[in-house]
């Protein structure tokens, strides 16, 4: 499968790498692999990447079409980047960032239930601790999976995390608030209250259901919004490392409300603009 000529192979491999989750996923500088979900069942995907192109592989069934459609997802092959572009080309802070990488899309995950519990994890932490309790609650509670060589994990469900208990949680190094905040989203999915598929169509009204669960504020909706319901205009507010790049820019930190404002329909995008000039 051919990638777009301008696809940022590096910082989308270097960005999940940095968050990779041990048994679940496994990133090298031209690969991504991980557990996914395929129909009833839990299997290996694997994206190899070279000279332009994708190759996609599932075990232990091989090339399928539902492995295509999962590439295109996780990393947003079909975002139309051209409106986004203009109005970014014509701004003083994104012209610079996108002169330089025109092509970055959105590394996003397949389940916005698993992009949750990532952002609950991820509150106030480092990006290496996020991954560390990740891969504890993968490790705890997730399902054994082959792979094309070895073993691997599954991502938890819903029901074994509200089944776990808050207690439990804790007692992986969790903050009591954090495991509270995962038992409530796992209860509420559940009990089908939150309709994943119905709410990619609906992300206002997304935002607002997560943020009636305790724990759940405007920075973790944004995120899974930005990154587990493919919302090109989700946007983790206050992130510091949004703050950061802002601010080298000449945005002060109260001005970044009306200032990103200018960038709807298309904050996502930016998004990964300004976390990726912190490593120019």
């Amino acid at each position: 499968m051919r990638l777009p000529p301008d696809f940022e192979t590096a910082w989308s491999l270097s960005f999940l790498g940095a968050r990779a989750v041990r048994g679940l996923e496994a990133v090298t500088d031209r690969s991504y692999g991980r557990v996914v979900s395929v129909g009833d069942r839990n299997t290996w995907f694997e994206a190899d990447f070279s000279a332009g192109a994708i190759r996609h592989r599932t075990a232990p069934d091989g090339a399928t079409a539902e492995g295509r459609r999962m590439a295109r997802v996780l990393f947003d092959l079909d975002a139309d980047l051209e409106a986004f572009l203009e109005l970014a080309r014509a701004d003083r802070v994104l012209r610079p960032l996108v002169r330089k990488r025109p092509g970055l899309r959105r590394p996003l995950v397949l389940d916005p239930f698993e992009a949750a519990v990532r952002a609950i994890v991820g509150q106030l932490v480092s990006v290496t601790a996020a991954s560390t309790m990740v891969s504890r609650l993968v490790k705890s509670f997730g399902s054994s999976v082959e792979r094309l060589e070895g073993t691997a994990v599954a991502f938890p469900s819903a029901a074994d995390l509200s089944s776990a208990g808050a207690t439990r949680l804790s007692s992986l190094g969790l903050t009591r608030a954090k495991s509270v905040a995962l038992v409530a989203l796992g209860e509420r999915c559940v009990r089908g209250d939150l309709d994943w598929v119905a709410l990619r169509r609906e992300p206002d009204r997304a935002e607002r259901i997560l943020q009636s669960i305790p724990g759940i504020g405007p920075w973790t909706s944004g995120y899974v919004r930005w990154r587990g319901l493919g919302d090109p205009d989700g946007f983790p507010h206050q992130d510091l490392g949004i703050v950061k790049a802002l601010a080298a820019r000449g945005v002060d930190r109260g001005e970044i409300a009306r200032r990103t404002d200018r960038w709807r329909p298309w904050r996502g995008f930016a998004v990964c603009h300004l976390w990726a000039s912190l490593a120019d």
